[in-house]
């Protein structure tokens, strides 16, 4: 009598971050590579690639393929999940073991290609948990690491992002002013300084036919937006603080306060107290 061999189905899921794309041996494509000749080592059936890129693994909500993968797992279409590392997987701890509770009733075990743990066994299930509160502990100590520089990055006068109608990126650190961009912002604090009112604002904007840095059609939102921005007058904004920039404003802090005291009176906005006095100070000291 031959007896029939059941072959394991395997899914296959990959992740890159924005960054991680930068890096060797991080790859979609090398990740995927190594896994399926894992898989075909063993006689395994891929059975389906599931696949984020430039997706951080912070959390699983906002991840398409993730969310597919565990679909799929529910429905019992695979028998093993296969994947390069377990901070490719998650790095949050919270979602490791809700993920983990899932799976184990659905009998579907979790295999990581590069850290040797299976969790179809009682140590693997254990390693799987020390492993993710190291895998979120480096994500909290890159996410402090990474606020430390752009505080750094602000007090120096530092530009503290990365696109803002009006301007032009100069290297790393700064802007340029875009004059036709420019000529749109000046004409949002002008106009509104004279009509008190954000709808006739972009309607007359609209009519002049000026748009947004990506092409967009003018509407009150954007206009309070852009009238909100502190970056027009000279100052760039990190964590709730506003600090000096290395660059050309577009516009006049005495401008700009007023903008906000008018905003203010309208119901348009609320705004920082001591972010105010920060912007009063420099108003009177430049009027002297």
């Amino acid at each position: 009598m031959i007896e029939n061999i059941i072959t394991k189905r395997v899914a296959i899921y990959t992740r890159v971050s924005t960054l991680d794309q930068a890096e060797n041996g991080y790859s979609l494509e090398a990740q995927e590579k190594v896994l399926r000749n894992w898989c075909s080592e063993r006689g395994y059936e891929v059975y389906f690639l599931y696949s984020d890129r430039g997706i951080s693994a912070k959390d699983i909500s906002h991840r398409p393929e993730m969310k597919h993968l565990l679909e799929d797992a529910k429905n019992h279409k695979f028998d093993m999940i296969l994947f390069w590392a377990l901070s490719r997987f998650t790095r949050s701890v919270q979602d490791l073991y809700a993920v983990m509770g899932k799976l184990q009733k659905w009998d579907i075990d979790m295999v990581s290609y590069t850290e040797a743990f299976d969790t179809s066994t009682p140590m693997g299930r254990a390693m799987v948990g020390i492993m993710g509160i190291f895998a979120q502990l480096e994500r909290e100590l890159t996410g402090e690491r990474v606020a430390a520089a752009m505080l750094a990055r602000a007090e120096q006068g530092k530009r503290t992002c990365s696109e803002v109608l009006g301007y032009d990126l100069a290297g790393k650190d700064s802007f340029t002013i875009n004059q036709k961009e420019a000529e749109y912002v000046r004409f949002c604090f002008d106009h509104y300084i004279k009509t008190k009112n954000l709808t006739r604002v972009s309607e007359e904007a609209k009519r002049l036919g000026y748009r947004g840095k990506r092409g967009k059609a003018p509407t009150a939102w954007s206009i309070q937006k852009i009238l909100m921005s502190p970056i027009y007058c000279g100052f760039n904004s990190f964590a709730g603080k506003l600090y000096t920039g290395d660059y050309e404003p577009i516009i006049d802090i005495k401008t700009y306060s007023l903008t906000q005291a008018l905003l203010i009176q309208h119901g348009k906005k609320s705004i920082d107290s001591k972010r105010l006095e920060v912007l009063q100070l420099f108003s009177d000291s430049a009027s002297r």
